[in-house]
């Protein structure tokens, strides 16, 4: 009976972890935004250049304990380095709540957002669970040796998974501009001044950082760090309603052009890391966009003068970097939208051809989100239900 209920807490800890590594790996980039903010918040700024690979790392280690747990192989073993993970996850999380920094846990990935004090007691429960489940670490009992063979081919799906998400795009978008949200542009092009939108300066002291208004600026002990511009809420416009702000060379907002008619838009949030092989494809897919009827744009966290002699510098618009990986995970990816409305995404790695442009112009949009959005559902339950068949039955 006792063996039971441990093995039973064993189990809800090892599909909890299973889980936020799935997350983490549909969208690796995403995951290394949040590791990205993380080391900002723990004073380890040098190792940004890693933060992706740490994410990935992450959440395969998330991922391959929860399946471990879940088959129960190297059970002493992994039950002390489940033990280690959540007391660590604790830990870090009290520091968010203690500190209050404006940013997610990501524990979820975008899938699911808690608070400071929702992460923490979802670790207090789960460090709960492990104390009834593994201590004390010995007797924990026996696994059949089919396990290890099951673990073994759901380790391999992972690692797939994550190359997948990593070259393509993430099968299920949790991004504000995931497909079917509605864009919107501003009628005046002030941001500033609209209803929906708020200009936050972030400051830091210390190991403290703050939100403070244009109006309430804080002393000269505080260090700034840089403007968030947010929606307010409630936000006066329908739900998935977003906005996706860029200016041209002069600073002038034009964003809505992106909201009128066929646009195929390429996002290039790092410039410097784009290959000449990859500057080629975009002037190509540019170039056969505007033939197929789309209108043809380019987002860029730079300005048209960083584009000089590619071919499409007169498409180029500038906007933010976060803006941009959000909208695109994929540097240098493409984005339809049919009149405000986003249609569907590509990865730098997957550009629609000429004759596929010009298919897609004549087909339905809402058509075409709805396979899109299904296909990626489909993948995504369909790998999920095969690894439970696998850790069910092997």
């Amino acid at each position: 009976m006792l063996n039971g209920i441990r093995r039973f807490f064993a189990v809800l800890i090892g599909l909890v972890l299973l889980a936020g590594g799935l997350l983490k790996l549909n969208d690796p980039v995403g995951t290394g935004l949040i590791v990205t903010e993380y080391l900002k918040w723990m004073h380890l700024g040098f190792l940004q250049g890693g933060a992706n690979v740490l994410g990935a790392a992450l959440g395969l280690l998330e991922s391959l304990l929860g399946t471990a747990l879940l088959t129960g192989i190297w059970r002493r073993t992994v039950a002390i380095a489940a033990s280690a993970l959540l007391g660590f996850f604790t830990l870090v999380t009290l520091g968010l709540l203690i500190s209050n920094p404006s940013m997610d846990c990501g524990c979820f990935g975008e899938a699911v957002h808690l608070t400071h004090l929702q992460s923490f007691l979802k670790n207090i429960v789960l460090l709960a669970f492990a104390a009834v489940a593994f201590i004390p670490y010995r007797n924990l009992g026996e696994t059949p040796k089919r396990k290890y063979v099951s673990s073994g081919l759901v380790a391999v799906s992972l690692v797939a998974v994550l190359w997948l998400s990593w070259r393509h795009l993430p099968s299920v978008d949790f991004t504000a501009y995931k497909p079917n949200s509605e864009l919107s542009a501003s009628e005046d092009n002030d941001y500033q001044a609209m209803d929906g939108y708020q200009a936050y300066y972030i400051y830091q002291k210390g190991s403290q950082t703050g939100s403070f208004t244009l109006d309430r600026l804080p002393d000269s002990t505080w260090t700034f760090v840089r403007v968030d511009t947010l929606l307010r809420s409630p936000f006066p416009m329908e739900e998935d309603v977003v906005m996706l702000p860029f200016t041209d060379a002069s600073g002038q907002y034009q964003d809505e052009q992106a909201v009128l008619g066929k646009v195929l838009l390429v996002s290039i949030y790092r410039p410097q890391k784009l290959s000449a092989r990859r500057t080629e494809r975009i002037r190509r897919l540019v170039q056969d966009a505007g033939e197929a009827g789309f209108s043809p744009l380019v987002l860029a966290a730079g300005t048209p003068a960083d584009f000089a002699g590619s071919g499409f510098e007169n498409k180029v618009y500038t906007a933010d970097y976060k803006t941009l990986i959000t909208l695109n995970r994929s540097n240098g990816g493409a984005v339809w939208i049919d009149d405000g409305s986003i249609i569907r995404k590509w990865s730098s790695a997957d550009l629609p051809s000429a004759k596929e442009l010009g298919r897609y112009a004549r087909l339905d949009p809402l058509d075409q989100t709805v396979k899109y959005l299904t296909r990626g559902r489909i993948r995504a339950q369909g790998y999920i239900l095969t690894v439970l068949a696998i850790l069910i039955f092997i």
